[in-house]
């Protein structure tokens, strides 16, 4: 993510979200249960309050970490792949105040992220817990998305965000690079600056092992890549001088009700047999 002034994101007319397999959106959707629940039990806020190595590298060595939570990526399901990362990152002399406040400033996303966003538009926000947005990526190829995005203040130090897309559409001709986009941060601000941790989880189309590291290689086809560039975008542009970040704005709707945490049929809804709620 990088910087500088933004125009407005028009998404082209009549161009839908493409469609997963009703198979295929049923284990990406399994997938993203376990991966929630498994946030939600950890113990620790961040992993770098548990892991001294991890720790000392993002703040001594002020480099951006990035693990591989649930083993090698890509992931297989029928018919897509998933890809699930973790990036954490320390940023010096900033407030959680100051983050927090250009993060929320979806209409300028081209500004504080530029490598990875080219225009965006706050759709709705209510309050400053709940946001909907859209974006136009250019990586891994021209995309654009909306996403539906809820801020929880843990305690006067920490913030939590879940972001989940409502709607990708690739422009131009339709590739399958990303059919959904789901990202948990996790921010926490101490006497010298801000920790950040975030858990993207992709999916795409199924791709051959040639087609990925050519797609790696020459188009972008990496969520690591864009992950880790987000989180040196965001420590560039919030310790950039001068940097001034506008209001909320005023008279936009608010927004619907929060996109709930995936659910995972059970084996015998999967077989279409009747079970007792």
């Amino acid at each position: 993510m990088k910087i500088l002034a933004a125009c407005c994101l028009l998404l082209p007319t009549g161009l839908g979200g493409q469609q997963l397999k009703p198979e295929t959106a049923q284990q990406f959707d399994c997938y993203v249960q376990a991966a929630e629940a498994r946030l939600d039990a950890r113990k620790s806020f961040l992993l770098a309050d548990s892991d001294a190595t991890i720790n000392d590298q993002i703040v001594r060595g002020q480099k951006i970490r990035t693990i591989e939570p649930n083993g090698a990526n890509p992931h297989k399901l029928a018919g897509g792949q998933v890809y699930d990362w973790i990036a954490a990152a320390f940023i010096p002399g900033t407030t959680l105040d100051r983050l927090m406040r250009m993060l929320q400033d979806y209409d300028h996303r081209p500004v504080y992220f530029p490598e990875t966003i080219s225009a965006s538009k706050l759709l709705c926000r209510t309050g400053t817990s709940r946001f909907e947005y859209s974006m136009r990526m250019k990586e891994p190829a021209i995309l654009d998305v909306e996403s539906d995005v809820t801020w929880e203040r843990v305690d006067p130090q920490r913030f939590r965000l879940r972001s989940v897309s409502r709607r990708v559409a690739e422009a131009g001709k339709d590739h399958g690079y990303l059919r959904r986009l789901n990202s948990y941060w996790r921010f926490a601000e101490t006497g010298k600056g801000v920790f950040v941790e975030a858990e993207t989880i992709t999916l795409s189309d199924e791709f051959g092992a040639m087609t990925r590291a050519l797609g790696s290689a020459l188009m972008g086809i990496n969520p690591e890549k864009s992950l880790r560039h987000s989180l040196i975008s965001m420590r560039e542009s919030v310790l950039k001088p001068g940097l001034e970040v506008p209001q909320l704005p005023e008279g936009l709707p608010a927004c619907a009700e929060a996109i709930p945490q995936a659910a995972c049929p059970s084996a015998a809804e999967r077989k279409g047999i009747p079970t007792r709620r």
